[in-house]
């Protein structure tokens, strides 16, 4: 045993060294774990905040590992924290929605610059789709290295089904809207019926009320006969019509000018006594149109101005 006072002290000295030494890394240790219990209290809150966001929030690592994964993640897609922390999106989504993840988010980290407001398709736990819009923002080390990805996704869902909704029903509308406007072109053709009788005579038989709309169409059918048919006279039967007012009134009159000067001579027929005051009331000159009681009174007057006769056949 070595009772020498000099190595008796230098131990010691030496214990007493390894008791501080001791004594710095236990406080070490203890402010390693206020540090860690701080952080941990610190996350258990950001965890709290993240659950109360409607959002779809997840943290990535480097190798596309989930780090966090809020309330909403979890629910969207059927998944307990125990299911998705350590995992990554192969191990998690089928094949093709995970590559489209996968893909996206190697992107961004590539690129060290966020992405925001991309719209993608994806799928809940129940198959059903599912509409995000995702901003996807790098995490990065004390050294500006990307160490990860932080992504926020809304669902717009309901948002891309009433879009979808509302392109249908205006493709439906335009479809209706095209269908309408067919059968009001079937219509005024069949409100102007102009029809061939005789070489070179057209009868035009009115029924029922004519506005504006009809009259422009009444006359623009009648120049095209003309010209069609190469027409010499056109009856104008307006029996069945049963009063116009005098804008109408002259715009049929300026149609019969403008036969005039295509070569044709107009016989209006059938004319009520309404009609006639109506023209009565106008100042133009009505000189160039015959006035005829009935139908058979214009066709016997066209007829005969082209040297034919309506004869009567006995049976």
């Amino acid at each position: 045993m070595n009772d020498d006072p000099e190595d008796s002290a230098a131990q010691q000295e030496e214990l007493a060294a390894l008791r501080r030494q001791v004594a710095d890394l236990e406080q070490q240790v203890a402010g390693l774990r206020d540090r860690e219990a701080t952080l941990r209290e610190r996350l258990l809150e950001q965890s709290a905040l993240l659950d109360e966001l409607p959002a779809i929030v997840s943290l990535k690592d480097r190798e596309h590992r989930f780090l966090i994964a809020n309330k909403a993640f979890t629910e969207t897609f059927g998944l307990s924290s125990s299911q998705i922390l350590g995992k990554s999106d192969l191990e998690l989504f089928p094949p093709e929605t995970a590559h489209i993840y996968l893909q996206n988010d190697e992107l961004t980290m590539a690129a060290g610059a966020p992405r925001r407001n991309v719209e993608l398709l994806g799928s809940r736990a129940d198959g059903t789709p599912l509409w995000t819009m995702e901003s996807h923002i790098p995490r990065r080390d004390v050294n500006g290295e990307v160490i990860g990805l932080l992504s926020v996704l809304i669902d717009i869902t309901d948002r891309k089904e009433a879009e979808a909704a509302l392109q249908k029903t205006e493709a439906e509308l335009r479809a209706a809207l095209a269908r309408q406007e067919q059968m009001l072109a079937t219509m005024l053709a069949m409100s102007a019926p102009v029809l061939p009788i005789h070489r070179g005579i057209l009868v035009l038989p009115l029924v029922g009320h004519i506005d504006a709309a009809r009259s422009s169409h009444i006359v623009e059918a009648l120049l095209s006969a003309v010209e069609r048919h190469a027409a010499g006279h056109v009856i104008v039967d307006l029996t069945g019509v049963p009063v116009v007012d005098e804008a109408i009134a002259a715009h049929l009159v300026r149609a019969a000018s403008a036969l005039r000067l295509l070569g044709a001579r107009s016989i209006f027929v059938g004319i009520s006594p309404a009609i006639a005051r109506t023209l009565a009331h106008l100042e133009v000159d009505l000189a160039g149109i015959t006035l005829l009681g009935d139908l058979q009174a214009g066709m016997s007057h066209a007829l005969a101005q082209t040297g034919h006769t309506i004869r009567r056949v006995a049976l």
